[in-house]
Formats: C-alpha cells, sequence, structure tokens
C-alpha cells in the first residue's frame, strides 16, 4: 500500500523534472484546513486521515489539521485562493453547495480542484433533555403550533441548515427560527447553554458529546437525539429510530469532500489522492468509520466528479428553499 503512494510522488519528481530534495513535492508540511472548530465530524475526519498518512509514511511531510472557526465562508475561500502549489487543501461536506446555493458564498464547489470524497454520515435533530419534548412528533409540532420560536442552531447555508429545512418540510406549517451558531461544536454549546432550542448533530459527534469512553451515557450530558437521518438506524446507538420510521420522508446523509486550489497541477492531485486512498484503507481508518458509523467509501478522479455534480443536482432545490426563509 505504501508503494502506491511513493511511486506517485515518484513519477511526479520525474514529471517536473527535478532531481533535487528541494523541488519535489512535498518538501514542507501539508496543510489540510477544516472550515470548522476543532471536535466535530470533519475535524474528526481530517485527523484520522492525517494520522494514517503519517503512521503509515504515505508522505515524506505530514499532513496538519488547520481549524478555521466562525463562518465555513472563511476556510473555504483561504482554500479558493491558496497558491496552487500542493501545500494547502480543503475538507468540508455539502456546506460548500448549500453556501453557493442559498446565496451565502459568491463561489462554489465548481471553484475548486477534487481530489477526493470519502465517508458518509448522517445527522441526528436534538434537544436539551429538559426541553419537555420527548420526540420528532412533539418538536415537530410544537414547531407548526408555534412558528418562529424554536431556535434552530445551524451554520447558515451549511449541513445542520439544509438538514434542518428538510426536517421542518416533513411537517406542513412547521417553521423553526434558524440562528447563525456554526459547526457541531459550537452547536453543541450552545443547545447546552440554552441560546437554541434544537439543532442536528452527526451520529459521531452525538457519541462524542453524550456518551462515556466505556459506551455508557455521560450524566452530564444535556442533550438527547429524537432520530435519526439515514436509511437504518445509527449502529452506535440502535435505540434511535429513523425519520422514515416515524412516517417523515427526510433522508438526509453526506459525505467529506477534500478540495485542492483550482489550478492545482494534476500530478499533485493525484499523488495526494494517492496517499489519502491508502490511508483510507488503513485499519485505524476503517475502524473510525466503523465506530463512528460512518459508510466506508472512497471515490477519486471521474467517480468524485460525479458524486459531486449528483449531489448538487439534489442539493440545489433545498438551498433554494433556504433562500425563501
Amino acid at each position: 500500500m505504501k508503494t502506491l503512494a511513493g511511486l506517485a510522488v515518484a513519477a511526479l519528481l520525474a514529471v517536473t523534472g527535478s532531481a533535487g530534495a528541494q523541488d519535489a513535492w512535498p518538501n514542507k508540511p501539508i496543510k489540510l484546513v477544516v472550515p470548522f472548530q476543532a471536535g466535530g465530524t470533519s475535524d474528526q475526519v481530517g485527523r484520522t486521515l492525517a494520522n494514517a498518512i503519517q503512521e503509515g509514511n504515505l508522505l515524506p511531510q505530514p499532513v496538519t489539521i488547520v481549524n478555521v472557526g466562525g463562518h465555513f465562508s472563511i476556510g473555504s475561500r483561504r482554500v479558493m485562493e491558496a497558491a496552487p502549489d500542493g501545500y494547502e487543501f480543503l475538507l468540508i461536506h455539502i456546506a460548500l453547495m448549500g453556501g453557493e446555493g442559498t446565496g451565502a458564498l459568491d463561489f462554489g464547489w465548481r471553484d475548486y480542484k477534487p481530489v477526493a470524497a470519502t465517508g458518509e454520515f448522517c445527522v441526528m435533530p436534538m434537544v436539551r433533555k429538559d426541553s419537555g419534548i420527548n420526540s420528532m412528533e412533539e418538536l415537530l409540532a410544537k414547531a407548526k403550533a408555534e412558528p418562529d420560536t424554536l431556535i434552530f442552531g445551524a451554520n447558515l447555508g451549511a449541513i445542520n441548515h439544509l438538514a434542518g429545512l428538510m426536517i421542518q418540510e416533513a411537517e406542513p406549517g412547521a417553521k423553526f427560527r434558524f440562528v447563525q451558531i456554526g459547526g457541531g461544536t459550537a452547536n453543541f454549546t450552545a443547545l447546552t447553554g440554552a441560546q437554541t432550542n434544537t439543532t442536528v448533530l452527526s451520529g459521531a459527534e452525538v457519541i462524542n458529546f453524550t456518551l462515556m469512553p466505556d459506551g455508557s451515557e455521560n450524566p452530564d450530558s444535556q442533550i438527547k437525539p429524537l432520530a435519526y437521518t439515514g436509511a437504518e438506524r445509527f449502529e452506535g446507538l440502535a435505540e434511535i429510530p429513523t425519520m422514515k420510521e416515524l412516517g417523515y420522508d427526510v433522508e438526509f446523509c453526506i459525505k467529506s469532500w477534500i478540495f485542492a486550489p483550482k489550478d492545482t497541477p494534476d500530478e499533485i492531485v493525484s499523488s495526494f489522492a494517492d496517499a489519502l486512498e491508502t490511508a483510507a484503507a488503513s485499519d485505524a481508518y476503517k475502524k473510525f468509520n466503523e465506530d463512528k458509523g460512518f459508510a466506508n467509501v472512497f471515490l477519486r478522479g471521474e467517480d468524485v466528479a460525479a458524486d459531486l455534480q449528483t449531489t448538487w443536482d439534489a442539493i440545489e432545490p433545498i438551498a433554494e428553499l433556504a433562500k425563501q426563509k
């Protein structure tokens, strides 16, 4: 497996005509920008891949995770405008398309060069334990009876906003009040602190924020999931029903995408994809996917390009809906 990444780097060296180590890629650490705070799903994916690359000696330089908090547009724009030299990449999910579709961003996924897609995760609508809300039916009934009063924490235009809109539309007349909070960690903090009434978190985030290392419930956790937006129940929290089981036609699952600045040489993109693919096949990453309930998939080249187009075709109408809210 190591040989694949090593040969790709050697091939790049030959293509560039460089015999000196100072000109070979990579000759300094590679930054993988996660445009969210540390601790969320994207951060966990990035760090697991980076560790697998380092432990497998798949590249001669480390991959370092750079968390850029605030609105995801900040970190995303940073990579879009970065030098296309193979030292700065972006790890993001459907937020990039949501931002473009809602008009929150004046750029989008086609302004980058795709490298790979990996994993797939779904989300869980959450409330505080002291909210008096104990089911999806109760949550949506309250959102319908008292429209615009339940504060839904989101990164506007991003995964939690789009998922919230899909959930809201499952009950005609229901309406949340979406407010800008941020990614998973920020929304967990806001919900716990009663700044918001509801949000969605990924299965990985729910486990991270509500369970002890041995899998038992954290007695200090103040939040609870109501449902799961996957096609089947989340193995890590198998007692939580799916939205479809509850009678709501909602399924919302996404992959993590890795992008390079648009003019990054194909040889560098291919070499980095080689390293990522080998890392994704490692026991550590497969166990991470298993523990978090992610689908163990890896796409590159034409496959990732096709996945991006298919996802855009599905998400664009939801993003248009977000413009109206």
